[in-house]
């Protein structure tokens, strides 16, 4: 078997983007002789943006140092994404997210070189039908709790990822998707539902990783293989506080069960804290199937740019049989908009799956 099985969608995804940088969009002024491919004023963050391409190129970096116990201390250019987004017409819109990770490892004094692999992080085609509902078609994020969807590096408050937002279920899926806004009692609710034939479609065959911080090979697999669902996010007091709730039932390539999965969320934003949560349920016919666990973060403004985050987590997990209590204390630091850095300590039971230690990441979004 090949060593690297998304070399050809990885090329096709670089031909089709190469089309589309070629095919200018159609407008209805006179552009002869004007330069077609001006960008607009540049900021960081914010991405390049070609107006009359109908262009926006952008993307995020992250430099991750951690020491975990049970294992010597390593750095990593962990990963590097590349967003890019056109528009098709008035109503069509292209994107796609190309993403390397672990380009370069750092054990110690010694260069281990990394394993750097290129995957179709996302890929997908959006219709904008109305002022109140998308089609999205291909491949993206699973719409389960706030995490998942706001998942890059630079855009969260610390350097690992609770648990809840990754054990129990694939963080992608491919098929379509129906999303938007509408009005319920005066207020907006998001709403998502999604379907997805991973197994058929097979964007990328990404392995999602259960335990996606420092575990290695020990990590279940957690790939759909079939899956449908959706969720729902209310907003009250003036946006201050959204409410939120997920459901999916869906098959995983491994282990191969059917599973049903309940979640819920929650923000409350104020001048002095910010505290987020969420929660999940996971049920199915297999002894293995159950998993149930959550978090409650706080994010608190401690100087201009600088905050101090708290975490607690709680969450049992199936293979292996077992409960994981970990609390994390972190530092986030955006001196400007776009750079972000972090310096985080975490500590509890269960040092397998989630080992104590300290975990650092410098990040770019661009």
């Amino acid at each position: 078997m090949s060593r690297h099985p998304h070399r050809p969608l990885v090329l096709g995804v670089i031909a089709l983007l190469s089309a589309l940088f070629l095919a200018p969009r159609t407008r209805a002024t006179d552009t002869t002789g004007s330069n077609t491919w001006q960008p607009a004023p540049y900021s960081l963050g914010q991405g390049l943006y070609f107006p009359d391409q109908g262009l926006r190129i952008g993307g995020y970096a992250d430099v991750h140092f951690f020491d975990l116990q049970g294992s010597h201390a390593d750095s990593s250019l962990r990963d590097v994404s590349l967003f890019v987004t056109k528009d098709l017409g008035d109503r069509w819109q292209f994107f796609t997210e190309l993403a390397t990770s672990r380009t370069t490892n750092v054990t110690g004094a010694q260069n281990g070189g990394g394993h750097a692999e290129v995957d179709v992080e996302r890929l997908y085609a959006d219709f904008h039908a109305t002022p109140a509902i998308t089609f999205r078609f291909g491949k993206f994020l699973t719409p389960i709790g706030e995490w998942n969807l706001v998942h890059a590096d630079p855009l969260t408050w610390t350097v690992s990822r609770p648990l809840s937002t990754s054990a129990p279920f694939a963080r992608h899926a491919a098929g379509a998707m129906a999303f938007g806004t509408v009005a319920l009692k005066g207020r907006d609710l998001d709403y998502w539902i999604f379907a997805d034939d991973s197994k058929n479609l097979g964007v990328g065959q990404d392995a999602d990783d259960a335990f996606t911080d420092y575990t290695g090979d020990r990590s279940p697999r957690n790939n759909f293989l079939h899956a449908y669902g959706g969720r729902v996010l209310y907003h009250l007091a003036g946006d201050s506080l959204t409410v939120g709730a997920s459901y999916i039932t869906y098959q995983l390539q491994e282990p191969r069960h059917d599973y049903q999965l309940t979640g819920i969320d929650f923000t409350w934003t104020t001048r002095y804290v910010e505290l987020t949560g969420e929660a999940i349920y996971r049920t199915g016919a297999s002894p293995l199937s159950s998993e149930r666990g959550g978090f409650v973060e706080a994010g608190i403004p401690i100087a201009s740019h600088l905050y101090l985050i708290g975490r607690v987590e709680r969450y049992h997990t199936s293979v292996p049989d077992t409960t994981s209590i970990v609390r994390t204390e972190a530092l986030n630091y955006r001196p400007v908009p776009g750079l972000v850095l972090k310096l985080e300590h975490r500590n509890g039971q269960n040092g397998e799956i989630v080992p104590a230690g300290w975990l650092a990441s410098f990040s770019v979004l661009f």
